[in-house]
């Protein structure tokens, strides 16, 4: 009997919104507490330091090609990357190739939700087709709420299953960020559905195993109440 998998997609408001931090964070905490989680990043451009870092969290499970089946060297959008070759069924392939050899499969995108893969379809294209549920990924800082917004609005217009937000504070509590203590409220009042999350202040570079699970620990109560909504 094949296994059923839950599969999660995780986009961020742009590159650099935390998206492979937070990926890391539950495949850490997922596998600490038993049970079977892998994660993929399917399309990677320029360095491969995101697919190095989650790989090291998940010794054995996957070959880096499995893992991370596209790979481009020039750090640039997957549609210049791939010179166009790039299609959305390889992509949707690709992930459906993991389901089935897990019970949670973490899907990290590349960029944003609206970052061009090939001619005319972006990841939202990707995600209206799993129909699997979202978790976003953005800074908690001045100027995220149009970010958020602008993304929670398209996947409302796609139908997106299920959306969770994760808010990771950018500075230390000695340098706030004023707008950082405000952005939940105000974004509760716009989605009074959507559960967001609050992640503090974790460090700057979060890009060793060892420094990921540190972190896990501190934020294991938040990543247990997410992972229990889903």
């Amino acid at each position: 009997m094949k296994r059923v998998t839950r599969t999660y997609f995780i986009t961020g408001t742009g590159t650099g919104a935390g998206k492979t931090t937070l990926t890391a964070l539950l495949l850490d905490h997922l596998r600490a507490e038993g049970e079977n989680a892998i994660a993929i990043k399917p399309v990677c451009t320029g360095p491969r330091d995101d697919v190095r870092l989650l790989q090291s969290l998940q010794p054995g499970a996957l070959s880096d090609d499995e893992m991370n089946p596209f790979h481009y060297q020039k750090p640039v959008t997957p549609l210049v990357a791939s010179r166009r070759r790039l299609k959305k069924e390889h992509i949707v392939s690709a992930i459906r190739q993991r389901e089935g050899e897990c019970d949670r499969l973490l899907v990290e995108g590349a960029g944003g939700l609206r970052v061009p893969l090939a001619a005319g379809v972006a990841w939202d294209e990707v995600v209206k087709t799993l129909k699997c549920d979202v978790i976003l990924a953005a800074q908690n800082r001045l100027g995220m709420l149009n970010e958020v917004n602008l993304t929670l609005d398209r996947l409302e217009t796609i139908g997106a299953k299920k959306v969770f937000v994760v808010l990771s504070d950018c500075n230390p509590p000695s340098h706030r960020d004023e707008s950082a203590v405000s952005n939940q409220r105000v974004l509760a009042e716009f989605w009074p559905k959507t559960p967001f999350f609050r992640l503090p202040y974790l460090g700057l570079n979060l890009g060793k195993p060892e420094e990921i699970r540190s972190a896990q620990k501190k934020t294991k109560k938040t990543l247990a109440r997410l992972m229990s909504l889903l």
